[in-house]
């Protein structure tokens, strides 16, 4: 009977024991990292190449200010950036680009902020464009 109850001991911790995993490691706050300008190229296979200048900053209340600039041959009009934010090691903006509604996601990696905007108009997605920015100046 010792056995049973033994058994029955261990069927009932084994489901815990296999579903306790390692803490998971905290997310790195990029917050303080990410004010300043950066630069650099973005590429499409939709449009010509060109080059970004992403501004941020924070105002006295703490919230984001941010700034995008579109540099190439034929820039389209680039709208204020809204919905500025930053989540652990990913910042993510929306901007209305000429005539697209687009929404851009970026994460800092070894010091520069890779990302991808994905640009939508009249509800389909119609450009894509990757883009890696380098920290100017803080």
């Amino acid at each position: 009977m010792t056995r049973n109850r033994l058994a029955l001991v261990l069927l009932a911790l084994a489901p815990a024991a296999a579903s306790a995993q390692p803490p998971a490691k905290p997310k790195t706050d990029i917050s303080k990292q990410i004010i300043g300008i950066w630069e650099g190229p973005y590429q499409s296979d939709q449009s010509p190449p060109g080059g970004l200048k992403l501004t941020v900053a924070r105002g006295a209340d703490g919230a984001w200010q941010a700034t995008l600039e579109i540099f190439s041959d034929e820039a389209p009009p680039a709208g204020d950036v809204r919905d500025f934010k930053v989540e652990a090691d990913t910042v993510s903006w929306a901007q209305t680009v000429a005539e697209f509604e687009c929404l851009s996601k970026a994460t800092l990696v070894a010091g520069s902020l890779k990302g991808v905007a994905e640009c939508w108009q009249s509800g389909a997605l119609a450009l894509t464009a990757g883009f890696l920015l380098e920290r100017k100046k803080p």
